[in-house]
């Protein structure tokens, strides 16, 4: 099973955090493209997850379960999903801890994962690594707005201090129907092509290298050249 680590941080104290981690209802609607199908029986979760990548669609419909452990603030999530239509499977189990950051808090997951079907081939390489990347910084933006929306008046007041560097967002939006995965890859692409070309190769670096090159070709050919005396 492939594995991901992933670290997530928001403006509020753990003592604010946990509670709302707890709270499967509240957690899901910070996840783009996941839903429940109905409501959670004890330590058992059913949700489905919406994905969609360019002309291929998928919907993933399961369960799993979660268990947290108040003493250590730290939990574990069984999951696992199929969609009939493309004959596809996903299964991962996912471990987090909520550590107390100074004022903050700091969320720490590993995900463990298996994707078969039409969309294992994207379960590899960077890929699968920067899309998860940037679903862990839309969760935690979303997540950082439902506790700014539902924090106490003087907590507020505290967090607007340490937020002129990192301002609380706005309360998210209804979310996404589904996790359209294109977006995100043609995000990536034109990071890449951002970055490419802003660090180009200087003029004269290239002259010289022209110049390199030129000179071990017409060695290497007037070597060759050369009679035997």
């Amino acid at each position: 099973m492939p594995t991901m680590t992933q670290t997530l941080a928001v403006n509020f104290p753990r003592a604010r955090v946990w509670p709302l981690l707890s709270d499967v209802e509240q957690v899901i609607s910070c996840m783009p493209g996941a839903s429940l199908t109905k409501p959670r029986e004890g330590d058992r979760i059913f949700g489905q997850m919406r994905v969609k990548l360019g002309p291929i669609a998928a919907a993933f419909a399961g369960e799993g379960t979660l268990t947290m452990d108040e003493a250590t603030h730290t939990g574990v999530i069984h999951g696992q999903g199929t969609d009939p239509k493309n004959n596809s499977r996903a299964k991962a189990d996912v471990t987090f801890a909520v550590v107390e950051e100074g004022s903050g808090t700091r969320i720490d997951l590993t995900v463990d994962f298996t994707l078969t079907g039409v969309l294992a081939q994207f379960s590899r390489g960077a890929i699968v690594q920067e899309i998860a990347n940037r679903l862990t910084a839309e969760f935690a933006r979303n997540l950082e707005a439902k506790l700014a929306a539902t924090a106490p008046v003087e907590e507020m007041a505290a967090a607007s201090t340490d937020a002129v560097a990192a301002p609380v967002p706005e309360p998210a939006s209804e979310p996404p129907k589904e996790l359209n995965a294109g977006n995100l890859l043609w995000s990536m692409l034109k990071d890449w092509l951002r970055k490419l070309f802003s660090n180009p190769l200087p003029s004269g670096e290239r002259v010289v290298r022209r110049a390199g090159e030129g000179d071990a070709r017409g060695g290497a050919s007037g070597k060759s050249a050369t009679p035997s005396p």
